[in-house]
């Protein structure tokens, strides 16, 4: 039994592209490091190739800065992220706050117009319309000092089931 050998050709490997910081000058795609396949040099073209033959020799300085920028970008993005959560837990620390002064001043308030019922009630000044008045205007202060959702009050003179 003989045996058959045949030498073929090398199938072409895919060549390996790194991308660039930069743009095509000529079609405007990113710009693609890759490398001769005969001499192992390196160099810039265009990512649209063969559509673009754009090539240029590859200055390792470019890469070198274009991956520092990259990573300049990231590190502000990184603290950009940071101060942006710093920034919701003030805001929220200063929404907590704001609301515990809103409530010991309604407190505070809402004591104020207690005594105020108090002083102006018809029990103390009788025969006197005007205590009467001052106290329906005190109840209808205080109930709009309490949190929550308000009722209107009723209008003079209508009746209300009780």
């Amino acid at each position: 039994m003989a045996t058959l050998t045949l030498d073929l050709p090398e199938a072409p490997r895919p060549q390996a592209a790194y991308r660039l910081a930069a743009d095509c000058p000529r079609c405007g795609v990113p710009l693609v490091l890759r490398q001769n396949r005969q001499t192992g040099a390196l160099f810039t073209g265009c990512s649209a190739y063969p559509g673009c033959a754009f090539t240029e020799p590859h200055d390792s300085r470019v890469q070198t800065l274009s991956t520092a920028v990259v990573q300049a970008v990231q590190r502000l993005a990184a603290q950009v992220a940071q101060a942006q959560a710093e920034a919701r837990c003030q805001v929220a620390a200063a929404q907590a706050a704001a609301q515990r002064q809103v409530a010991a001043e309604r407190a505070t308030l809402e004591r104020s117009v207690r005594q105020l019922i108090a002083l102006a009630h018809p029990d103390r000044w009788p025969n006197t319309p005007l205590a009467h008045e001052l106290t329906v205007a005190l109840v209808a202060l205080r109930e709009t000092l309490r949190p929550g959702p308000h009722v209107a009050p009723p209008a003079e003179g209508t009746a209300t089931a009780a």
